[in-house]
This record gives structure tokens, C-alpha cells and sequence, in this order.
């Protein structure tokens, strides 16, 4: 599966994506090309993203690391489960996308599509995962961490970041290094309300051509919300893992970053 480094991982035959800066299947250690080892698909580091002490780092301006083409599988919707999976440096308050797939209006829908980011200016930052559109207002579905918890775990420091979604349109849980984070009185959603119609059928999500993963940049532009953070590691699953699979990644990694 190119894995590599000796990880053990969780459900490892439901990875869709995989981006490791350290493992050689994914990046040799020089130049701008990186590979996602489950796909094969290439991704390019632009604008200055460059390689530092086994990360990818970004400036938090136009930077970022954009797959060249459109990766099977990503097309993830209201009603199916998924996770994401970073292990991340975030060095900024503010709002910056660690790892997403949104794509800019196809005429009806406009920010389609899914992310793992962190919100907000300080002291409210926060990290939080998604999954939407813009159709007439925002309809996101997420799950957060708490500002105190962005300080205290997350800000300034290496940190495993997991975002699951159980696809019904309500559940999702955020983990910071192994431990459920989700700040649930105050989920990030926005009018889930209208993803249902009076049948009880889920809206669709668009995706096309334009939906490229991205790592450290919002894929809708390839200029806004930048990430000022250093990223190892990012995945996708197409399952939601459960708190105890996410306790194992945690686990299998948690000696390279010092946790």
C-alpha cells in the first residue's frame, strides 16, 4: 500500500490518499514532485512550498502542495462516511486549510466539497473538519475543538488532527493526538437543516474537474486561506474511523513527532 516507516495503521485498505513527506514513495527529499502512494497521482509543491526537516512547510500566503489531477474516490457526500487524517504545525491564527477538495461555482454550487482547516482569529481559533457547498447560504456539516484547545494542543506544535464523518449528516468527531476534541454544544454547521428535503433525501454534493486536492492552500483558488503550518502527514479514508482506530494511528506515529 506504500506506507513505509514501519506504521501500523488503522484500516489500512480503506485509505484512498496517502502523503507522507518522510517516506520515499511519497517524496524523495528534493524537488517539487510529491506522489500520493495509493493513487499514484502526482502533486506539485507550489510557489515556494518547500521540504524542511521532514514536512512540508507553507507560508501562510499562495503556497501549497495541488495534486494534477482529480483523485478516484473523493467525491464524498452528505450520506457517506469518511475521514481525514493530518499531522500538522499549525503556526497561525487564523484560517487556513490543512488538507482539502473544493472546488470554486459549477452555476449552482460554489466552495463544493470537503476540508480540515483552522478558523477563525485569535483568541477564537480553532481547528474543525467540513463537508458542503454555498447554494443560497452555507450548508456545512463539521465538528470543531474548542479555542482552548487549539492553544493548548494544537497551536505552535506537532499534533495528529482526525476528522471523522459518519455520513447521516449530523455525526462527526475532531481527535487531537488520540483524544475526541469535538466541541459538540458548538458545532460549525450551517442551515444542515436544508440538506434534507420533506422525503428525507440528502441534497448532492457537484463535483467535477475542478475538485483537486490540496494541502496547505484552498483548492478553490490556489491563493486564499493559506496555511502557515508545516504538514508530514495527510490521508483519507472512506470510512469513519472510530475512536479506538483513531487511538492506534495516533499511537503508531506518535514517537516521530515527540507526543
Amino acid at each position: 500500500m506504500g506506507f513505509g516507516n514501519g506504521l501500523t495503521l488503522a484500516s489500512p485498505h480503506r485509505i484512498l490518499f496517502n502523503v507522507d513527506a518522510k517516506n520515499t514513495k511519497c517524496y524523495s527529499g528534493s524537488g517539487t514532485t510529491v506522489t500520493d502512494s495509493i493513487s499514484g497521482t502526482t502533486l506539485s509543491l507550489n510557489n515556494g512550498a518547500a521540504f524542511s526537516n521532514g514536512a512540508f512547510a507553507f507560508d501562510g500566503s499562495n503556497d501549497g502542495l495541488k495534486a494534477s489531477a482529480v483523485i478516484p474516490g473523493m467525491d464524498f457526500q452528505y450520506t457517506q462516511e469518511f475521514t481525514l487524517e493530518v499531522v500538522a504545525k499549525v503556526k497561525e491564527t487564523g484560517t487556513g486549510y490543512l488538507l482539502n477538495n473544493r472546488a470554486a461555482s459549477d452555476g449552482s454550487q460554489n466552495y463544493r466539497g470537503w476540508g480540515i482547516l483552522s478558523s477563525g482569529s485569535s483568541p477564537d481559533t480553532i481547528i474543525k473538519g467540513t463537508i458542503g457547498r454555498y447554494q443560497g447560504g452555507l450548508n456545512w456539516v463539521g465538528t470543531g475543538c474548542t479555542a482552548a484547545d487549539f492553544t493548548n494542543i494544537v497551536y505552535d506544535k506537532w499534533c495528529h488532527i482526525v476528522y471523522s464523518y459518519a455520513g447521516n449528516g449530523i455525526e462527526a468527531s475532531l481527535f487531537l493526538n488520540g483524544v475526541d476534541k469535538s466541541d459538540y454544544d458548538n458545532p460549525p454547521n450551517d442551515n444542515t437543516d436544508v440538506i434534507y428535503d420533506a422525503n428525507n433525501v440528502a441534497d448532492t454534493l457537484n463535483y467535477d474537474s475542478d475538485n483537486i486536492i490540496s494541502i496547505g492552500i484552498d483548492s478553490v483558488t490556489d491563493s486564499d486561506y493559506g496555511s502557515y503550518s508545516e504538514v508530514a502527514i495527510a490521508r483519507v479514508y472512506d470510512i469513519a474511523l472510530t475512536p479506538k482506530e483513531v487511538l492506534k494511528n495516533f499511537n503508531s506515529l506518535r514517537g516521530r513527532f515527540g507526543l
